[in-house]
């Protein structure tokens, strides 16, 4: 068990107005830690215990300190009695640095926190330690303990999967899905509920939202509570980013309690135990901006087992040179590591749709739409506006798109791009991380050329006539 730091300890104790009940009552207990850079750079997470006594029905958390202008951070999250072991199931939620107060009971919980049952015995505040000024800082933390009649209210229950029915069936093969891949609620630091996340992606031209708040999944219980108002909005989709000291990573397709931790710091060899706990909960696993500017958004672990996708285009500003660099040399190795594109949304004005992906699959269901990412079939769009384009590859009398697979030849292959609004525009091919001449595209907004494939990919950018990226397509894989 990590061990407990933390230099000057004060508690007191006080009872307070009862609530209604011959045993209601409330607790309160105020406890202060000190911590420096040292104490940041020998362990980035600590805990601070407390007791929770039998009857306890609700609980708050307050947390304060000295932010100095943004030279000290300090994260909150919360532990119910058990193991503080990776992967455990004692976490109760998790704030980062948006919220200074959290309440919980039996029905309810601030966004980010689960709520239920209180159990008594030794809880644990956690603070992440992600800036330490070099003075120091001392964490005041005040925690109320209510005692009371539980609440009544039912939470509930049962599976975000299937509460929006399919409204576009197919009977003629695969289509075209438009969806945001990185959008936050507020769970984590994001401005609305998941609903109203839901709602402006539906007024955006999306087909499905995978939410991805950080370290937490709380956002779930908002989505069954709305579920019949879910009815003719996007796809929901059951996210978290995983937000480690070394880089985030966002896992799309959970369910239930199910969350995946993020207590890894750099150089830990149990990066690729996140990956693996994402796939025994049948989720995907894609490192987000890899070479992100703000402190520890940047991938600095070792490239995890498994890895099933990255961002190589993270928010208007994108695509990043650096992460379509690290993917193109995943894709030299043979790794199959899809590559994708998202807003990472948090509020206005900053757009849902810029950038999405496209998505080939057969319906639109989670499941289905989390294959066709994992095989790549996906083309990284900068917005909803634009329609699809299409890339072809034929050889030897057969036709691959993207995510597909051809085999080489001898004789020249005929690759095709179909983009009808881009009229003008240019279309950079990448021949297993090598570039061909440009090609611009005609007044029809297609391009039709011959290459002699060898093993390994074919890859596509394509250029608006003003020379901004519009698209890029995710590798056709040429086999020997």
């Amino acid at each position: 068990m990590p061990r407990v730091r933390g230099i000057s300890l004060v508690l007191a104790s006080a009872l307070l107005a009862p609530l209604p009940g011959p045993e209601a009552g409330r607790d309160c207990q105020t406890i202060v830690r000190r911590y420096t850079p040292a104490d940041r750079d020998r362990e980035r997470y600590t805990y601070v215990p407390f007791d929770v006594s039998a009857g306890t029905t609700a609980l708050r958390v307050q947390y304060t300190y000295d932010r100095e202008g943004g030279r000290n951070t300090i994260d909150l999250g919360l532990f119910e009695p058990g193991p503080l072991t990776l992967g455990t199931s004692a976490m109760r939620g998790y704030s980062g640095g948006s919220k200074s107060e959290v309440t919980l009971d039996g029905c309810t919980a601030t966004p980010g926190y689960r709520a239920g049952p209180l159990p008594a015995g030794r809880w644990h505040v956690m603070l992440g330690l992600y800036q330490v000024a070099p003075a120091g800082v001392d964490v005041t933390l005040t925690i109320s303990q209510t005692r009371g009649t539980p609440c009544a209210r039912p939470r509930a229950a049962g599976s975000v999967l299937g509460t929006r029915p399919d409204q576009h069936p197919l009977s003629d093969g695969p289509r075209w899905w438009s969806g945001a891949l990185h959008v936050h609620t507020v769970h984590s630091d994001g401005a609305e509920t998941p609903l109203q996340v839901l709602r402006r992606a539906e007024a955006a031209g999306l087909d499905f939202v995978a939410i991805t708040d950080h370290n937490n999944t709380t956002h779930r219980d908002d989505l069954l509570r709305d579920r019949r108002s879910l009815a003719s909005a996007p796809l929901p989709i059951l996210g978290e980013e995983v937000t480690t000291p070394a880089g985030h990573a966002n896992v799309w397709g959970l369910d239930g309690g199910e969350w995946v931790d993020f207590r890894v710091r750099p150089q830990d060899r149990r990066i690729s135990e996140l990956t693996a706990a994402a796939h025994r909960f049948g989720a995907l696993f894609s490192i987000n901006h890899p070479v992100g500017e703000c402190a520890g958004c940047s991938w600095e672990h070792d490239w995890p087992d498994g890895l099933d996708a990255m961002e190589i285009w993270n928010g208007s500003r994108g695509p990043q040179d650096g992460a379509v660099q690290l993917w193109d040399r995943l894709l030299r190795q043979g790794q199959r590591v899809t590559g994708v594109g998202a807003s990472d949304w948090h509020r206005e004005p900053d757009p849902i749709d810029r950038p999405h992906v496209r998505v080939l699959a057969s319906r639109l269901d989670e499941r289905a739409i989390l294959e066709a990412i994992r095989r790549g079939r996906v083309i990284v769009m900068r917005d909803a506006r634009d329609e699809t384009p299409h890339f072809t590859v034929t050889s030897g009398g057969r036709t691959a798109t993207v995510g597909g697979t051809i085999r080489a030849g001898t004789a020249p292959a005929t690759l095709e791009v179909v983009a009808a609004g881009l009229v003008a525009g240019r279309v950079v091919t990448i021949l297993s991380g090598v570039k061909l001449p440009d090609v611009v595209l005609d007044e029809r907004g297609r391009a039709r050329y011959e290459h002699v494939l060898k093993p390994g990919f074919v890859r596509w950018e394509v250029f608006a006539a003003d020379g901004t990226p519009a698209a890029i397509a995710n590798p056709v894989w040429v086999t020997p």
